[in-house]
């Protein structure tokens, strides 16, 4: 008797992880007062501001693969974009110095 071994399609079990493209945004926006106004209060602010940045375009990146053109990939691109000129404009003022 022969046995004939008979291909079985994976099941994945596991959630994905849910895509977030509006947190990504509210980070984002949030950077902006982070990397610009928040310098005068101290560096430890200012910092602060470009770990929000940063944090909004790891999330608006993890969104944007989530999603794939689905509902909320503009938003997570607006997010990217947003997020990013916060974190140049930073890297802007550290090497030209900042306006007197």
């Amino acid at each position: 008797m022969s046995q004939q071994a008979t291909a079985r399609p994976a099941v994945d079990l596991a959630r994905s992880a849910p895509a977030r493209p509006v947190l990504a945004l509210v980070l984002a926006l949030i950077s902006v007062p982070g990397v610009t106004i928040a310098w005068d209060i101290g560096t430890a602010a200012g910092i602060a501001g470009v770990a929000l940045a940063i944090a909004a375009i790891v999330i608006g990146l993890q969104a944007r693969a989530r999603l794939a053109g689905a509902a909320g990939t503009r938003m997570a691109t607006v997010a990217v974009a947003v997020a990013s000129l916060a974190v140049a404009s930073v890297v802007f003022f550290l090497i030209a110095g900042a306006p007197d």
